[in-house]
């Protein structure tokens, strides 16, 4: 299935006083991909984004079933939308995404005032659902509109949908169905289009983002497909499976300039039990080795990752394992999650550790991760860096390092900066050299692989 949104309509403007609407995001960046793909729908029928919900019309909250935290506060959301809905006449509710998929006739029976819920599955056909919450289906003139531009200097584009593993603590692939891939022809016409709206960098989306294939094209083709679009100055991806870092991938990202040296690979655990359990089809050691390949292939490039504690069965030498191999491979960031069971997954069935014992675990990771992250970003401390301002006077290396700059720069640019604080996870830089040329960036990048 291929989405629209490239080809929704030929560029006019919208006759009638502009609705507007409010979208509330929760989870992944696929939702925050999702949510932008809606809006866009949303717009190309004459209705205006706004950030405050008092001013909105309709009212959209995409919904993350992967923990019961993030179910929670979505739900919770929804029913204080109640009283929003009931102050004016008219006013419409829709929600979306994972738990939506997940629990829509919960939903609908527990908020019978929602308008509309949209699974998951179901994303890719919004742009005709949303004829519904307007009061009558829009003519062929008042379709043709002018789609405003969403001046995103880092924008997504979602790849894939779906998820072909079954990792026996996610529901992902229940909510979001088997993978299904867009063309290389619709991804390359998404690019295009965001970076018409301002986009210098495209972030390539999909649950298992490297095992793409279309026709005879893998993933790798598609690196090299977007990097060079005319206007794409950076690609970055994510979240992609350890077992399709493949060698192909990995040179490729070595030697076109314009993909990002900075990986984030969920790992889960480093114990060979629990990812047998898991069902994460590699071992520690594979993880190990391919983390090594990509820095030799790399030197310099950042490896974040995403650890679960607490899962079923995980002894106390279990999580020692995956303490070790953080302290071995020395992330420079990551995120650590404490498990949650999810409904409807082969692991939901097996008893729970003590909540207690899940926090403790928690804390213990979190702190030797934040240790070893202060460790990497303070021997960034004096450096230079090329960073991409993605609003006022805060930007991103290419390695993902998140920059505050202390001068005023306007979003789009791309300088260069001396690190000047590392302490906190968002670094403090001031402007060296002026400006950075894609052109001089490309060369400096030849001149550099050539030489070695």
């Amino acid at each position: 299935m291929e989405s629209s949104i490239g080809t929704l309509c030929t560029p006019k403007v919208y006759n009638r006083q502009a609705m507007k609407f409010y979208v509330r995001t929760y989870g992944c960046q696929m939702n925050v991909a999702d949510s932008n793909e809606m809006g866009r729908h949303f717009k190309a029928r004459g209705l205006v984004e706004t950030q405050d919900e008092n001013e909105a019309s309709i009212f959209l909250v995409n919904t993350c079933t992967v923990r019961q935290h993030a179910e929670d506060r979505a739900f919770s959301e929804i029913g204080r939308l109640r009283r929003w809905k009931t102050r004016h006449p008219g006013r419409k509710v829709v929600v979306t995404g994972c738990a939506a998929e997940r629990t829509k006739e919960y939903l609908e029976d527990r908020f019978p005032f929602v308008d509309l819920v949209v699974g998951a599955k179901s994303i890719e056909d919004f742009g005709a659902l949303t004829e519904r919450l307007l009061d009558r289906r829009m003519t062929d003139e008042e379709l043709d509109y002018a789609v405003p531009a969403d001046d995103k200097v880092a924008a997504f584009v979602t790849i894939m949908r779906g998820c072909n593993y079954s990792c026996t603590y996610c529901i992902v692939p229940s909510v979001r169905g088997r993978e299904i891939y867009h063309s290389m022809d619709q991804i390359l016409g998404e690019g295009r289009d965001r970076v018409a709206e301002g986009a210098r960098e495209i972030t390539l989306l999909g649950q298992t983002v490297n095992s793409y294939r279309s026709g005879t094209h893998r993933f790798a083709n598609l690196l090299e497909a977007v990097a060079s679009i005319d206007g794409v100055e950076r690609v970055r991806f994510i979240s992609p499976h350890p077992y399709y870092m493949t060698d192909r991938v990995i040179d490729t990202m070595a030697n076109v300039p314009q993909v990002c040296p900075s990986v984030h690979l969920p790992v889960q655990s480093g114990s060979n039990t629990m990812l047998k359990q898991m069902l994460r089809n590699y071992t520690r050691e594979q993880y190990v080795e391919l983390a090594a390949k990509m820095r030799r292939a790399m030197p310099g490039m950042t490896l974040s990752t995403d650890i679960i504690v607490g899962f079923p069965g995980e002894t106390d030498d279990d999580f020692r394992q995956t303490l070790s191999l953080i302290e071995e491979i020395e992330f420079d960031w990551g995120f650590i999650f404490k498990y949650s069971p999810r409904e409807g997954t082969p692991a939901a069935r097996l008893e729970c550790h003590p909540q207690e014992l899940i926090e403790e675990r928690h804390q213990e990771c979190l702190e030797l991760v934040d240790r070893i992250a202060l460790k990497k970003r303070s021997a960034v401390l004096g450096t230079y860096q090329d960073v991409l301002v993605e609003e006022d006077n805060f930007g991103r290396t290419r390695t993902n390092y998140k920059v505050h700059v202390s001068q005023d720069v306007a979003a789009g640019e791309e300088i260069r900066v001396r690190i000047t604080n590392t302490q906190r996870a968002t670094l403090e830089g001031v402007i060296e050299n002026g400006n950075v040329t894609f052109e001089n960036f490309r060369e400096e990048s030849r001149n550099a692989l050539n030489a070695g």
